[in-house]
């Protein structure tokens, strides 16, 4: 039986919208998964979900609240959803008390990132000299910068090599990881591009796989991995 993974909805307060992109669906089906998706609801029903599901997938979207992690907002921060946060990092502070595997993508990486009391780089651009270019103009499944991947790490396991091109569609990073997690991947300026636990399936990605399978099936291994964590087999 496929295993039940939890794929959060984003939110559009103007529109009152709640919504997935459709490649982060196909991803979970075509990894043996069944996605589920989490819209926003108050957090006691938003922490009954994970008694219905095995896995969960934070998906993209926009900047995480800065005060969220201790800071002011920088000039450049992007739009914020206090709604968003408020159902997302409670969802994850649980999650992750629960051991339940989870995968985070790009605004993803970021909201388990803060709910672990890490921190962010709130605009690459402005606050890291030198840094390359990080929200590209390019189709979303091709890549355009190089990410080195640490020796033995989950990420480089996963993918069966070290470097890896990826693409690119952010301006925040992590700076400081969360409790628990350990920075495995960085571009060549140094950026973060990936975090990992040091026990569990709990892996964070700066890039979008969920654009890039369908021309390069190396990048479905995420999702394979959460839904045969989420399943309870080896993920390797």
């Amino acid at each position: 039986m496929r295993p039940v993974i939890g794929i959060v909805a984003s939110y559009d307060e103007e529109r009152g919208v709640a919504a997935c992109t459709r490649t982060y669906i196909d991803s979970i089906v075509e990894a043996g998964g069944k996605p589920i998706l989490i819209p926003l609801m108050p957090d006691e029903a938003a922490q009954e979900m994970l008694s219905v599901v095995d896995g969960l997938l934070f998906p993209g979207g926009v900047d995480v609240d800065p005060m969220r992690y201790g800071e002011r907002p920088h000039q450049a921060l992007g739009r914020i959803s206090p709604e968003l946060d408020a159902l997302e990092i409670p969802l994850a502070q649980k999650a992750l008390a629960m051991n339940m595997p989870l995968l985070g993508i790009c605004r993803g990486c970021q909201v388990v990132t803060v709910a672990s009391g890490g921190t962010l780089v709130q605009d690459i651009p402005s606050q890291v000299g030198g840094a390359m270019k990080h929200s590209q103009s390019a189709p979303r499944w091709y890549g355009t910068h190089e990410a080195v991947l640490d020796e033995d790490s989950l990420v480089a396991r996963l993918h069966g090599t070290r470097r890896l091109v990826v693409n690119s569609f952010h301006h925040q990073s992590i700076k400081s990881p969360g409790d628990g997690f350990t920075v495995t991947a960085r571009a060549l300026d140094g950026i973060a591009e990936a975090a990992e636990a040091k026990k569990g399936f709990r892996l964070l990605i700066q890039w979008h796989p969920e654009c890039m399978w369908v021309k390069n099936r190396v990048f479905l291994a995420p999702f394979t991995a959460l839904c045969k964590a989420a399943k309870g087999q080896s993920w390797e």
